[in-house]
């Protein structure tokens, strides 16, 4: 049996990665690769906010699901302590007894082989399977093989593999989606994995609103966090959701409609009321699909304007906090202000009440789905009689 081990941090496991280990398989003809995640990596610490090693396994697995022939395996992960390759390999080749072993790495990994740890022992438990990126890599490479097996006996198999720009740093940074498969995007997203920290939001929304309504956004973060320090609701959740409800707010009617398109928002507002309701459903598709947000903050800024028959705790903070922060200066908002931190069902009732009303005084009627909401918060509910 012919296996490969492709260890990594893989924080997260990007295309690059998937691409390398399906070159490996094909141009080495393998029966098994084994996408091997590190538990304490020796030569380098793991950044803060980084994946849990239980995550970046399920990661993995995800990924391996997409390929031929890998295989994710948890063997460095149940180990303690630092993950050191030989020790790795040892234990494969008591697990897959008569084998024979690839490990795969890349260039720089290979131009410092010499200085692992027991690269003796490594030469006699596996070949070395390079992964070139260009013609370049190739040189440098075939170099340093010589080198490897004057020195150690080591053998080394080089597999062409087109670069793909970037790394584990750089995916994490961007979360970009040409750059993960989308199980894994998906995965990272709804685990909350790798979010942009609070004042990196607030600088990415400042450069598309005006000062006057980051003004307002601003208000609305400091409303949402009193209000969530009084209902129990995470800090970072509602403050994130406060900085981008309003983050598609500037964009022209035409750009919105385009969103719409691009995204398949299915928009069913009356003409009169368009203009004031559709940067909730762009704003919470960027909030997704640009800052990769889970479905609780995207579901809140969606309703922040209209409210909905069925709101979370966070959605309730985000619809009242928007209408009484502290820029707001419509009569009676000082009210809702203090309801809003004693009385939360009773603030949204009231919000939604000066909602219907504000609109009524325009000359239009209110959206449907606020009617219904407020329509049920009115209504007695009903109990059966006991006899």
């Amino acid at each position: 049996m012919k296996i490969a081990m492709y260890g990594g941090t893989f924080n997260p496991i990007h295309l690059g990665h998937m691409n390398a280990a399906k070159a490996v398989v094909e141009g080495l003809q393998l029966d098994k690769l084994l996408l091997m995640p590190a538990n304490v990596p020796p030569h380098k610490a793991l950044p803060e906010g980084s994946a849990s090693p239980a995550q970046r396994l399920e990661m993995c697995r995800m990924a391996a699901s997409q390929l031929d022939r890998v295989e994710a395996c948890p063997l460095e992960l149940e180990r303690t302590g630092p993950s050191y390759t030989v020790d790795t390999l040892a234990e494969l080749h008591n697990r897959y007894p008569g084998a024979r072993f690839w490990l795969v790495v890349g260039t720089d990994m290979v131009l410092s082989f010499d200085r692992w740890r027991e690269p003796e022992k490594m030469a006699k438990l596996c070949r070395l399977a390079v992964v070139a990126r260009d013609e370049r890599d190739r040189q440098r490479i075939a170099e340093k093989a010589e080198q490897l097996r004057v020195q150690l006996g080591m053998g080394i198999d080089i597999v062409d593999n087109p670069a793909m720009p970037m790394s584990s740093t750089q995916v994490r940074e961007s979360l970009d989606e040409r750059l993960l498969h989308p199980t894994v995007m998906e995965y990272i997203r709804q685990n909350r994995l790798y979010l942009p920290s609070l004042e990196q939001l607030r600088q990415q929304v400042e450069v598309r609103v005006s000062p006057k309504r980051m003004a307002h956004i601003l208000g609305c973060e400091r409303m949402a966090a009193k209000m969530a320090q009084r209902y129990g609701v995470d800090d970072y959740t509602v403050r994130a959701a406060a900085i981008l409800h309003d983050c598609t707010k500037a964009l022209s009617e035409k750009e919105q409609l385009t969103l719409c398109e691009k995204w398949h928002i299915i928009v069913d507002y009356d003409e009169g009321n368009f203009a004031q309701l559709i940067h909730a459903d762009t704003g919470a598709e960027t909030a997704k699909r640009q800052f990769h947000m889970p479905d609780d903050i995207v579901e809140a800024i969606r309703t922040h304007t209209t409210g909905a028959v069925e709101m979370t705790t966070l959605q309730k903070i985000l619809y009242v906090a928007d209408m009484c922060e502290e820029t707001r200066t419509w009569p009676g908002v000082e009210d809702l202000r203090a309801l809003a931190l004693t009385d939360l069902e009773g603030a949204v009732t009231s919000a939604m009440e000066r909602t219907a009303a504000f609109i009524r005084e325009q000359g239009k009627e209110p959206y449907y789905k606020t009617l219904d909401a407020l329509k049920l918060r009115k209504t007695p509910v009903e109990t059966e009689e006991k006899i």
